[in-house]
């Protein structure tokens, strides 16, 4: 059974097969057509993947049902001896102290347990290859969407725990709600209560529904395979064969990956939330235009929108706010004055964050590196805020205009490709060459001697690219008005099927696929 990857003929028969099936069966039973689907999805990446998923869905319900099971016994009887306030707090504290022991956290260490020994076994079974004679266990089976699953099941029991939602009581409903096939390769990351809600709301077939679901996945395959899959072909070529190119092809290269992973990650996002919206699914938004960002931390919070989310409700937070942390803080009070205090109160959670944002990211110490990078940016900027402002008043720089509003995009895009630079070429050694490469020789010479266009693209390859970015940066700022897809359905039919065959032709025409050829991985899948 081939992977039904979302790039894939198989997948859209599979999704047309899906829903044709959930829209015949009765509303309460549309969630195991979801279930089936998801599984059927799952299998096809490898049948031998499903027994971690299914076991570690289990592991983790089973935890929150036997929490909300406690914490409900203790606040009944709470209730029956009218306790408020202090002593409902002192009276439930043994109960939460329990809970945290005995479930919450030997589950959490278990899930992370198994996706550590998913993420890094490879990297620690090759160097104990290679340095134990006797030692040849190399293969490790690594579930599908491992690192979207495992937060989100994190974030389930943190969310029983911290009282924040009640638990599902069916098994099987909270396996969709962790394997939604949508959702489970790329994300977004589902929050139980928002997922579930969606899940088991009245559906009813809608024609509108229907194609606003169609035009997003339309325009997430534009992305992926007119434009980023396009864009690989010479990023892969240069950052693949980094010695023999030099100059401003490595710059180029740097800028395109940029580009070519904006479109990849978003272009799967819209399809994802396409494929979705047909069963009357919503999900959560993963992106909001981050090439418009001023500043590194706006950025953030426009690129990969849930991952951020999740960093900061589950780990920023309970970090600001633990007793450990305002132990430290009085304790730097008392030594360097209020002003320092507050400056490591702002860096040590950020800290934390970066560095596990890197190492969710991949294991490779450029990943590490990686976080580090924007987590001193993002740290930098909160702490010398004022500084910053200052300098700006000093210099007689007028921020509001539109002119420096530009400047701060641009500085913010080639932030990002400096990240880029430290993850593209995929090892640290690999991207100290790019940079002696980047430096070695300036050749401006390559935009009219014909040497730019015989690097995987020809010049019909670089039209097509710089007229799609142009189109989608279009669309983007239309985006920012109001919705291009309510826009399109008030139009007239003729103009409306009009772009939506214009869609379609520009797709099958300049997507990059062919005989010898088959679309790309989404890059975010290895995640």
């Amino acid at each position: 059974m081939p992977f039904l990857t979302f790039n894939s003929l198989y997948f859209l028969i599979f999704l047309l097969g899906i829903s044709v099936l959930y829209y015949i069966m009765p509303n309460k039973l549309r969630w195991i057509v979801l279930l089936a689907a998801s599984t059927i999805f799952y299998i096809s990446a490898g049948i031998k993947k499903l027994p971690i998923l299914v076991l570690t869905a289990l592991i983790v319900f089973l935890s929150a049902k036997h929490m909300n099971i406690r914490f409900e016994t203790a606040e009944q009887e709470a209730d029956q001896r009218q306790l408020k306030g202090k002593e409902r707090m002192a009276f439930l504290a043994p109960i939460k102290q329990t809970c945290r022991n005995r479930y919450l956290i030997p589950t959490i260490i278990l899930v992370i347990a198994i996706l550590c020994y998913c993420k890094f076994g490879a990297d620690v079974f090759a160097f104990l290859n290679k340095n134990i004679t006797f030692w040849t266990w190399t293969d490790i089976i690594v579930p599908l969407g491992i690192s979207y699953y495992t937060f989100s099941s994190i974030g389930y029991l943190l969310d029983i725990y911290w009282r924040k939602a009640k638990p599902i009581h069916n098994y099987f409903k909270y396996l969709l709600c962790v394997s939604y096939f949508p959702q489970i390769v790329q994300g977004p990351i589902a929050r139980y209560h928002k997922l579930s809600s969606e899940i088991w709301k009245e559906h009813h077939f809608d024609y509108k529904n229907i194609c606003f679901g169609i035009q997003l996945m339309l325009y997430g395959y534009f992305k992926k395979l007119v434009v980023a899959d396009r864009l690989a072909l010479f990023t892969g070529q240069v950052l693949g064969n980094l010695a023999d190119y030099e100059g401003l092809i490595i710059l180029i290269a740097l800028i395109f990956s940029s580009f070519q992973l904006y479109m990849d990650f978003s272009g799967c996002m819209d399809i994802v939330r396409g494929a979705s919206q047909l069963f009357d699914v919503r999900l959560d938004k993963n992106f909001d235009h981050p090439f418009f960002s001023k500043s590194a931390a706006e950025f953030w919070r426009r690129w990969h929108i849930t991952l951020g989310a999740w960093f900061k409700d589950y780990v920023y937070l309970p970090v600001v706010t633990s007793g450990w942390l305002a132990k430290q803080t009085n304790t730097i009070k008392e030594k360097a004055g209020r002003e320092a205090a507050k400056k490591i109160n702002a860096a040590i959670p950020l800290a934390v964050v970066w560095l596990l944002t890197g190492l969710w990211h991949g294991t490779g110490w450029n990943y590490i590196v990686w976080g580090i990078y924007w987590g001193v940016l993002i740290i930098s900027a909160t702490i010398f805020a004022k500084q910053y402002k200052k300098m700006a008043e000093l210099l007689h720089i007028d921020t509001t205009t539109r002119g420096y509003q530009v400047f701060q995009m641009v500085r913010t895009f080639f932030i990002f490709t400096i990240g880029r630079l430290i993850t593209a070429p995929g090892t640290l050694e690999n991207s100290a060459l790019a940079l002696k490469q980047l430096f070695r020789c300036f050749n401006p010479w390559i935009f009219w001697d014909g040497t730019l266009y015989r690097i995987g693209m020809d010049y019909k390859d670089f039209c097509v690219v710089l007229l799609s970015l142009v189109l989608i940066r279009k669309i983007s700022m239309l985006q920012q008005k109001a919705s291009v897809r309510e826009a399109i359905a008030n139009r007239n039919i003729v103009l409306r099927w009009a772009i939506y065959y214009g869609a379609i032709f520009a797709i099958i025409i300049l997507g990059i696929y062919g005989v010898g050829y088959s679309a790309s991985d989404f890059v975010y899948a290895n995640f």
